[in-house]
């Protein structure tokens, strides 16, 4: 059944809060998972004393980590949420790669109940220290040999530094006959046109995705056509496809020839990416502004999520493009992830609920442009927002985009530029203009001689005390995936004030071993107007060196 926008929006929101570093810098080009499949939750009763409805529900609100800790109140509870438990299965690291499905090959009842199942062995965005190395191909056969067993899987998302060999497409198309939803990372390495990889059918989503950190200096790489066979599948054999990603975040290195997509018609797309865009060698722009795409996007008015991927290299986008749609193109379309000349030729731009505008920095002399679309966007309560500031005083650039969006209640704001605590002021003093506001993050350039981080999640606190979450990360341009260290400020209050803070730090100090560190910060009691801080930090736990959270 098709979710509300309310439904997909909670969702988002549910992911939001969970974003890591790394995420916001480089985000799957898919949008959120639902967290939690309630079929999946036992209709038998756990315990005399415990109503089978009330499990339910309450393992429906947790995190995998928190359904975890509720297993273990008991081992008749425990049997009762393992089909929960293991119903997503997600392989963080090379580590966990190994241990897991070392596990899972002499546990054929866990694999049972398993339905989804995502591996990122050497995983190239680990921060802020590396993944250790693991054979691919070990992990590949790994999974194949566990394929009988995975009989209710529907999902799987490989995410390493190559595809993985045939073997394991074979396997999972043979064995797993619910199988309905393929991601797939690739590398450097050629794709073979006689791939296992496109050999399924009947697809409801799909996935081909050129990662992240390949090392190119190409800024007009040619566009390399994918086989006929890969596009057989998804057009020919896949009729009720539900969301496709075709794109490339390697766009020096290698981008994809997506075009003959466009000759497409799925009736149920929902989901869709595509990219990279950007300048050709003669400064066109491409797939861009070809007519067979813009009639593609009025073909599929079921859209409800478009990323369309940007990439100018070391220009910066043209004022205008073309984008002829019909007055009635994409009605259902709530996500929208692009650059804002797209943006301003959409027709049903009220819908938008949530809008990503960070394939390239904001300048204040396009206000002009920018400020008029915001404040069209009357669905907005999501945005995400990369800007170059270089003013003394940018209080008005801040007034200008906050008052044109006066009902966000998530906000991410990234400057990768210097920028010090007198400019954080200046944007935090146009903060009253969004009062429903409850998650803000934050992604600057960094400097050592900055406040702290805690110091500025405080000092967001104190202009707006009715957060509930803060974000804080420090952005510098040599340092692994561009970061250097990021923090999560969850805000308790108690009777409507501000009363303590979980931080969760971790990154890489000017001297010294990565630090990963969790501890409880308490407020003084006061009104919420007039919070101040006492730097009262009570430990919680602390790992070092460190290890990326599960």
């Amino acid at each position: 059944m098709r979710q509300s926008n309310n439904q997909r929006l909670q969702l988002a929101n549910t992911a939001r809060r969970r974003l890591s570093l790394t995420t916001i810098f480089h985000r799957n080009p898919l949008p959120p998972r639902a967290k939690l499949d309630p079929s999946t939750i036992p209709t038998t009763r756990p315990s005399s004393s415990i109503p089978t409805d009330i499990v339910r529900e309450i393992a429906s609100l947790l995190s995998p980590a928190d359904i975890l800790s509720f297993s273990l109140t008991s081992s008749t509870l425990r049997n009762f949420l393992l089909p929960t438990l293991y119903e997503s299965v997600s392989l963080k690291s090379s580590k966990q790669c190994r241990v897991t499905l070392s596990m899972l090959s002499t546990r054929p009842d866990i694999c049972a109940h398993i339905r989804k199942l995502s591996v990122r062995p050497n995983y190239y965005l680990a921060w802020p220290k590396p993944d250790e190395a693991l054979d691919e191909e070990w992990v590949a056969s790994a999974i194949s040999r566990i394929a009988q067993d995975l009989t209710l899987l529907n999902t799987v998302d490989w995410d390493g530094l190559e595809a993985p060999p045939d073997g394991m497409w074979t396997s999972l198309r043979e064995c797993c006959s619910e199988l309905q939803h393929i991601f797939c990372n690739v590398g450097l390495r050629p794709i073979d046109a006689d791939s296992q990889l496109f050999q399924f059918s009947n697809l409801k989503s799909f996935s081909l995705i050129v990662r992240h950190g390949l090392f190119g200096t190409n800024l007009f790489p040619p566009s390399e056509t994918l086989p006929t066979t890969f596009w057989d599948m998804i057009i020919h054999r896949c009729p009720d496809l539900e969301e496709l990603a075709i794109c490339s975040f390697s766009s020096s290195a290698r981008i994809f020839d997506f075009l003959p997509v466009t000759t497409a018609r799925w009736p149920k797309l929902q989901t869709l990416t595509l990219g990279s865009f950007g300048y050709q060698a003669d400064f066109s722009l491409g797939a861009a502004e070809e007519m067979s795409f813009f009639k593609f996007l009025d073909n599929h008015p079921t859209l409800n999520y478009l990323r369309l991927q940007w990439n100018f290299k070391r220009w910066m986008s043209p004022f205008d493009l073309l984008l002829e749609l019909s007055p009635n193109a994409l009605p259902e379309l709530d996500t929208f992830w692009g650059i804002y000349q797209q943006l301003a030729k959409l027709p049903n731009r009220s819908s938008i609920e949530t809008l990503d505008l960070t394939c390239e920095p904001l300048h204040e002399d396009r206000l002009t442009k920018i400020c008029p679309l915001l404040r069209s966007l009357t669905s907005l309560t999501s945005l995400d927002l990369w800007t170059h500031v270089t003013r003394q005083d940018n209080s008005h650039f801040f007034l200008s985009i906050f008052s044109s969006c006066p009902k966000l209640t998530d906000l991410h704001y990234m400057c990768t530029m210097s920028f010090p605590t007198k400019t954080l002021k200046q944007l935090l003093s146009q903060l009253h203009w969004l009062p429903d506001l409850k998650r803000f993050s934050l992604t600057k350039g960094h400097k050592y001689s900055d406040e702290s981080m805690l110091e500025s999640a405080l000092l967001i606190l104190k202009y707006k005390p009715t957060l509930e979450q803060i974000n804080i990360r420090w952005a510098r341009e040599k340092a692994p995936n561009h970061l250097k260290q990021e923090g999560t400020y969850d805000i308790t209050s108690i009777e409507g004030q501000p009363s303590y803070i979980i931080v969760h730090e971790q990154g890489i100090p000017f001297i010294g071993r990565p630090f990963n560190r969790k501890y409880k910060h308490k407020l003084r009691s006061s009104s919420p107007a007039q919070s101040l801080p006492v730097r009262q930090h009570q430990l919680i736990h602390q790992i070092l060196p460190i290890r990326r959270p599960g």
